[in-house]
């Protein structure tokens, strides 16, 4: 064997047990209950020392590199930061460069393959009636992920274009991520505050009624062509009923939502200002309970980071022409951990479940990722869950030099990662190197949809 971890608390059932791992050839190849006589056997042992081992996190909606804007975020920080946070596999959303073609989509691909140091996918986008006829040629390259826009009038699909898409992802056994907001009051609410400079105006012109009537929307399209939907960014009451109400009718529909929207409301805007703007927008703290409540009754899915670091000096500028996006990455499981199991508002097993196994089902990965079992890929991560400190922008390892976290205290840090049977983390250290990662879309590569 090439490695074990060794004394080891694996949740299996719902229930913690004492066993180790075996690893070869990247793959988990035993669980054992005694491993004293295989030591032997093994190149390299890591001691858990009692802790848990979970599934490598899956961040199904990152935006690491695109071309242009590097100075933002590229696959060496933006994984590396992925990897310090206990992720094993990201997924790249595009960003400004609209990944339509498969020249595009190669293009990101052999720059992940060179220097990131973790598993990837690419999200193909933003999907629309001009390139919608890209599809089928990129699902032929693995890709499973199709963003669509439900606002903007450069970024925007109508609503032909969208059954469109819809029909052929279908088609190709993938699933339409959409960002979804209603154009319509979304301009709406811009004309209210127009005239404001005010960093809450972006806030207070993007509703939970404009997400609320997209998912409504998207939702009832998904059932009418029989097609996976994800709602991607979950940030409101309004938007969780709805999406409950299209799942208890048996629409195909996952949704997600990020740390941000699980703890920052319109009041944090008052201290950070335009570093809070995201879209979409922060709503209320009853939105924030209404999410929390989401997660634990399964109505929402994933958690997800939608990273979207940029400088300061593209934050500290009017709210019109600054950057919409945060850097949280590094921060996905130890949030979770500290502000869902270790506050009673989800459990251990909802915890892996949101990080890793229903992003992997999402994606079309389970059960070769998200989970441990016997087959499985070695993607594996030792949570040292006694471990507290606060963040801090310093030590985190994106490219930025900020977080609106800081100072907050999380706990449950990754403190061996093991990526495809290779050590990338020991002890909080890398060890690791950057073109460890395997594009995922290679398992899907040329299969018959």
């Amino acid at each position: 064997m090439d490695l074990m971890i060794r004394d080891a608390k694996l949740l299996i059932n719902g229930h913690f047990i004492e066993a180790s791992i075996a690893v070869n050839n990247g793959l988990i190849q035993a669980i054992i209950k005694d491993p004293g006589r295989y030591v032997h056997q093994v190149d390299k042992v890591i001691d858990a020392k009692g802790l848990p081992v979970i599934p490598g996190g899956i961040d199904i909606h990152a935006h690491i590199y695109d071309p242009d804007y590097t100075h933002h975020e590229d696959w060496k920080t933006g994984s590396l930061a992925a990897a310090f946070g206990g992720l094993t596999t990201i997924y790249d959303m595009p960003l400004r460069m609209f990944i339509d073609s498969v020249d595009k989509l190669k293009l990101k691909i052999e720059t992940g393959l060179r220097d990131s140091y973790v598993n990837f996918g690419i999200h193909a986008g933003m999907m629309r009636g001009s390139n919608l006829a890209s599809i089928p040629d990129l699902a032929k390259e693995g890709v499973v992920g199709y963003k669509v826009f439900t606002l903007g009038k450069e970024w925007m699909a109508n609503d032909h274009d969208i059954l469109r898409i819809m029909e052929l992802v279908r088609d190709h056994n993938g699933v339409v991520m959409v960002h979804a907001e209603d154009h319509a009051l979304v301009e709406h609410g811009l004309q209210l505050v127009k005239g404001r400079n005010d960093p809450l105006a972006h806030h207070e012109a993007r509703s939970d009624f404009a997400e609320a009537l997209a998912i409504a929307k998207v939702g009832y399209y998904a059932s009418y062509t029989l097609s996976h939907v994800h709602i991607v960014h979950l940030t409101s009451m309004l938007g969780v009923y709805m999406v409950e109400h299209l799942w208890l009718m048996g629409t195909m529909i996952t949704a997600e939502t990020c740390p941000q929207y699980l703890y920052f409301t319109r009041d944090d805007v008052n201290k950070w200002g335009n570093y809070l703007k995201i879209a979409p927008s922060l709503k209320t703290r009853i939105d924030v309970e209404a999410l929390w409540d989401a997660v634990s009754r399964g109505v929402v899915d994933a958690i997800t980071s939608d990273h979207a670091p940029a400088p300061r000096e593209e934050k500290e500028t009017d709210v019109w022409s600054a950057w919409g996006g945060i850097p949280v990455i590094e921060l996905i499981v130890p949030f979770m951990y500290t502000f869902g199991v270790r506050q009673g508002r989800i459990d251990f097993n909802r915890f892996i479940e949101v990080i890793s196994t229903n992003p992997a089902r999402i994606m079309r990965l389970y059960p070769r990722k998200g989970v441990i079992a016997v087959g499985s890929d070695a993607d594996l991560v030792v949570l040292d869950i006694n471990l507290c400190k606060k963040v801090k922008a310093d030590q985190l390892h994106h490219k930025v030099d900020w977080t609106p976290f800081e100072g907050i205290e999380m706990c449950g840090w990754a403190r061996h990662v093991i990526i495809n049977g290779e050590i990338v983390i020991e002890d909080m250290e890398l060890v690791g190197k950057p073109g460890i990662g395997h594009y995922v879309g290679e398992y899907f590569k040329s299969k018959e949809t």
